[in-house]
C-alpha cells in the first residue's frame, strides 16, 4: 500500500488553505495519476521478465480510481493460466507438414528454451492457435498447454517491488505537482 506522508499533507493544507477543496483535489488527482503510471510500470515490468505481449498483460488489469468520497485507488489483475502460444513459440504458427523436431517453448526471459516433444502447433476452427499435446493414443481428445496467469506474473516479488517504488516516487511526484497548478490556478 503507498501513502501520502501525513507531513506533506500538512505542508499542502498550508499552501491551499485559501482555495476551497484544493487539499481534495490535489490527493485524487495525485492518487489518480499515480496509479496510471504504476499499471504501466506493472505491464512493463512482466513484458521485461516474460516473453509476453504488454497488450496480453494490460487487458487483465483493471483500475478502481480514488474519488473525494473515496481516496483510495486500486490496481486489480484477474484472469486465468494464460495460453502457452501467448509466449515464445517455436513454431509460432501450425506448420504445412508435420515436424520431426520438437515444439521449443520459453515463458521467461534468460532462460533457455524447453522442448516439448509430443506437443504440436496447430490453428483450432475459433481461429485460436496453441500448443496442445493428444491426451491418449487416439487422434482426440487434446489438451492445451498454459503457462503462468497475468496475477501470478504480477505478483512476483521483484514485479511487485518495482511496481511499488515507481507508484510511491509517482505519488510524491504528482502530488507536489497538484498543489502547484491548483496554487497557479490552473487546476481548479
Amino acid at each position: 500500500m503507498i501513502t501520502i506522508d501525513a507531513e506533506q499533507i500538512k505542508r499542502a493544507e498550508l499552501l491551499l488553505k485559501n482555495i476551497p477543496g484544493g487539499i481534495d483535489k490535489a490527493i485524487v488527482r495525485a492518487i489518480n495519476r499515480s496509479v496510471e503510471s504504476a499499471q504501466t510500470a506493472a505491464v512493463k515490468k512482466v513484458k521485461d521478465r516474460y516473453y509476453i505481449k504488454a497488450g496480453d498483460v494490460r487487458k487483465t488489469i483493471k483500475i478502481k480510481k480514488a474519488n473525494y468520497s473515496d481516496r483510495i485507488a486500486i490496481i486489480r489483475a484477474t484472469g486465468s493460466p494464460v495460453a502457452l502460444s501467448k509466449f515464445s513459440v517455436t513454431p509460432s504458427k501450425p506448420p504445412k507438414k508435420r515436424r520431426k523436431t520438437p515444439v521449443k517453448v520459453r515463458v521467461l526471459k534468460g532462460e533457455s528454451p524447453k522442448s516439448l516433444t509430443h506437443a504440436f502447433v496447430t490453428r483450432l476452427s475459433s481461429g485460436h492457435i496453441g500448443v496442445f499435446e493428444r491426451v491418449g493414443k487416439a487422434r482426440y481428445p487434446i489438451k492445451q498447454f498454459y503457462g503462468p496467469s497475468v496475477p501470478q506474473m504480477l505478483g512476483h516479488d521483484s514485479v511487485v517491488k518495482y511496481v511499488e517504488e515507481r507508484a510511491k516516487e509517482q505519488l510524491i511526484k504528482r502530488f507536489d505537482h497538484e498543489i502547484e497548478r491548483l496554487l497557479r490556478g490552473a487546476g481548479k
